[in-house]
């Protein structure tokens, strides 16, 4: 063991009491689900199935849900096979607690105490762990690889800045990422990252993301808003941070004056700003309401988003939406969802966190960079004209999908099959 990693050991394992303190206070913000705080620590009521179990780990929302697309794929050819889905955040399992297959137990992931981690462990035994992305502590994957447990990281990615950073405690990295049974990585520059840092089994298999099933869509909330709407013009603007409502109030006042019935849709990325943009809107003369507030739509001009799991509903029903995160240096949230249910994507120059996927649109025809957020309302107005008619995928974005699914389980096979032979 390395100095490193011995002194990253000793200092977790002391930390462990302040840790837990650490978790109580961010549950009391109610940035932890304090009625499965004790999953944290490792500790949980549910029953291991004395099945073959597959463990995997996925951070936040983007993560989960394209885990569940890797899982179901999974299902589909090992029918028998028991999964364990973990996820770090509130949201994350808000968003696939409805979503989960059969055969799948979700829980929160342990925090990176000795302790916690080895209760995790000891009750889970896990026969193949897979973690989506690079979620990379070091104790969890330590102990997962010293009780002879495959392990898999898929969709590997890094920004430089971590890279750089992983750099400067190779020591501790280094023997977890050469222990690891395979590392799928998304792109060449990626695979560079990893191999330097001392990965060795490196497979290219693009982005999980791009892979993802499409959301579902409920027809009845669908056919009633739709029913509401009629002819008014809509655009969507998805996921803003600071900064971008304001570029969305601008927009519109443009807008309204060459379409007065004009609708435009915001859903901030985090939900709880909602109350405080309904009053923003309300001060800058804008009609306005929320989602979770039934009032007539022909009394506003700007619907709020303030509910979790209801985006694919305001997807499919936009012929167009701009993605934030990328007019403000946030770096960009995954445009494929909203792309899958037929709308044309509209982005800021800031989609550094997932490139690929912007550029997969771009290839595509489906996508277009918006340079300069004061000339957003000259890219939307075209769009305002479209009525869309369906939410159906768009055929060329499906082949991509799944051929690029295909390839995926073509490199997880082999590990399934020595699953199934494990537990029988």
């Amino acid at each position: 063991m390395s100095l490193l990693r011995s002194g990253y050991y000793g200092l977790s394992w002391v930390c462990a009491p302040f840790v837990s303190g650490y978790l109580h206070w961010r549950a009391s913000k109610n940035h932890e689900d304090r009625t499965r705080l004790k999953e944290r620590k490792g500790i949980t009521t549910k029953l291991r199935p004395n099945k073959s179990l597959l463990w995997i780990h996925a951070v936040s929302v983007g993560e989960a849900v394209a885990a569940l697309t890797v899982i179901q794929a999974v299902l589909k050819k090992c029918p028998e096979v028991h999964v364990l889905l973990t996820t770090t955040t509130v949201s994350s399992a808000r968003v696939i607690q409805k979503r989960l297959p059969k055969n799948v137990i979700h829980q929160y992931c342990p925090v990176d105490t000795p302790q916690a981690v080895t209760r995790f462990l000891n009750h889970w035994q896990p026969d193949l762990a897979i973690w989506i992305e690079s979620e990379i502590w070091p104790n969890l994957m330590h102990q997962t690889q010293e009780r002879g447990i495959p392990t898999v990281l898929l969709n590997g990615r890094m920004s430089l800045k971590s890279f750089s950073k992983w750099q400067k405690l190779k020591g501790m990295i280094s023997p977890l990422l050469n222990r690891l049974s395979l590392c799928a990585v998304q792109s060449e520059e990626q695979a560079s990252f990893f191999r330097t840092l001392g990965a060795t089994e490196i497979a290219i298999m693009g982005n999980a993301k791009g892979m993802m099933t499409p959301l579902e869509v409920d027809p009845t909330k669908y056919n009633a808003f739709k029913q509401e709407l009629g002819d008014r013009p809509l655009w969507l603007i998805a996921s803003t941070h600071p900064g971008e409502e304001e570029i969305v109030f601008k927009t519109h006042k443009i807008l309204r004056k060459t379409y007065p019935t004009l609708l435009t849709i915001l859903i901030p990325r985090h939900v709880e700003r909602a109350a405080s943009l309904y009053q923003l809107a309300l001060k800058e003369g804008i009609p306005s309401t929320l989602h979770s507030t039934p009032v007539s739509l022909k009394d506003v001009e700007l619907y709020i988003g303030d509910t979790l799991g209801e985006m694919s509903l305001f997807y499919a029903l936009s012929p167009l939406v701009v993605m934030g995160a990328t007019f403000v240096p946030r770096g960009g949230h995954n445009p494929i969802e909203a792309a899958q249910l037929g709308s044309f994507i509209l982005h800021g120059s800031h989609i550094f966190n997932n490139p690929q996927l912007y550029d997969i649109l771009s290839s595509l025809g489906l996508s277009k960079n918006v340079h300069r957020a004061e000339e957003l309302s000259t890219f939307v107005l075209p769009w305002l004209k479209i009525r869309k008619e369906s939410y159906e995928e768009p055929q060329k974005l499906k082949l991509y999908r799944e051929e690029g699914l295909q390839n995926l389980m073509k490199l997880l096979i082999p590990y399934l099959k020595t699953l199934r032979e494990e537990r029988g």
